[in-house]
């Protein structure tokens, strides 16, 4: 088996925003320091615009339940969260942050605010949604995002294939490689079970 810590692939913007509606619906793992809030991690750790979170990020799920105060909730390590922007219909209005429809969901609303979690840096798991991907997506990818293996090797399989039409520069590791030798490498096993993936948009 063998070492493989980092890919790097060189894309064009429109290009990168197709492998993250692919990539970000499933989810990538970030290290980031937990026992923080939620607005903490998206506008001081990640560099997002608040006035973009206030706005655009409509609909946040921790751990697979709704969030209305971002500044109450406090993320801590292997937490799931999950970001997309407005959703039609009467379930979209009733998912959305702050909502008058809110007390609608109250029982699965999430409400662990806690403040006692000691902050230190972790993995959390982060899924992206809808237009939310192919904005925020781009941006994460070029910092670096950890991704499982397995995923690592559907996205580089057909999904790549489909979405890059023979533009692509692979380094792995620091060194330049191509597409097939890249999957013949993840398919005859490589020790990580998560894969730093990296972008640089060209």
């Amino acid at each position: 088996m063998k070492d493989l810590s980092e890919i790097e692939f060189h894309l064009s913007i429109n290009t990168t925003r197709g492998i993250c509606s692919l990539l970000f619906q499933s989810g990538v793992q970030l290290k980031v320091k937990a026992g923080v809030s939620i607005n903490n991690l998206l506008c001081k750790q990640l560099s997002l615009d608040k006035t973009y979170v206030d706005k655009s990020i409509s609909i946040i799920f921790m751990n697979g339940q709704p969030v209305d105060d971002i500044d109450k909730v406090i993320i801590k390590n292997n937490d799931t969260l999950a970001l997309s922007g407005a959703m039609p219909g009467l379930i979209g209005a009733t998912l959305r942050r702050g909502s008058h429809l809110a007390p609608f969901r109250d029982t699965i609303t999430f409400k662990e605010y806690r403040n006692d979690i000691t902050q230190d840096y972790g993995l959390i798991h982060l899924k992206l949604f809808n237009f939310i991907s192919q904005e925020v997506g781009p941006l994460l990818l070029q910092r670096g995002v950890m991704v499982d293996l397995e995923d690592v090797i559907d996205l580089f399989d057909d999904k790549m294939s489909e979405k890059i039409n023979g533009h692509l520069d692979i380094y792995l590791d620091g060194k330049k490689a191509g597409l097939n030798e890249l999957r013949v490498i993840l398919k005859s096993g490589v020790k990580q079970k998560l894969i730093h993936l990296k972008v640089k948009i060209s």
